[in-house]
């Protein structure tokens, strides 16, 4: 089912509010118009979505002064001998981990992701990672290959698939909270 859109004003800002079969509201902030977006679930009010809005007043002015700081930042572009080069770095990645973790990749791809370093296909068990990845240190790229092989033992981030990192990787959080300063 198509999510339905639609487009309230909270406080003289514009929201766009897109409704869709989930179970929980997210907001984020659109980094090219800086309208803030919200995700929610089909049938919630226009009221709920407003109150969830204004209770997270401190996170928007936050968000937005980072969207302003990174739209001060040149855009980093990615050409095809960057993508070879982290192709083959992910693919060694991938061969160093996989035996620690128990689990094989059926296949990665590379992109230029907005929000996420990673993701895993626990269907097919294709990986994807995040070209930004590139100009991190060696332990992000690590982390976030055994954070994905990770999510063939175990779907979803339970105790039990933090369990699974912290076996193969146990300096995680380190890494991680480098990660989501970087985001």
């Amino acid at each position: 089912m198509k999510p339905r859109e639609s487009v309230l004003t909270v406080d003289g800002r514009t929201v766009l509010v897109q409704r869709k079969s989930i179970k929980n509201m997210y907001l984020r902030v659109d980094q090219q118009t800086g309208w803030l977006k919200v995700s929610a679930p089909r049938f919630t009010s226009d009221l709920a979505i407003v109150g969830f809005v204004r209770g997270r007043e401190a996170w928007i002015e936050k968000a937005l002064a980072n969207e302003k700081q990174k739209a001060s930042q040149p855009v980093r572009t990615f050409s095809a001998a960057d993508r070879r080069a982290f192709r083959a770095k992910c693919a060694a990645s991938l061969e160093r981990w996989q035996p620690l973790v128990g689990r094989r990749a059926s296949g990665f791809s590379v992109r230029d992701m907005k929000t996420r370093w990673g993701s895993c296909n626990t269907r097919t068990g294709h990986l994807n990672f995040n070209l930004k990845l590139l100009d991190l240190p060696q332990e992000c790229l690590d982390y976030v290959v055994v954070h994905e092989l990770c999510h063939l033992w175990v779907n979803g981030h339970s105790k039990a698939f933090w369990t699974h990192v912290e076996r193969v990787y146990p300096d995680w959080r380190r890494v991680r909270k480098e990660l989501r300063k970087r985001q």
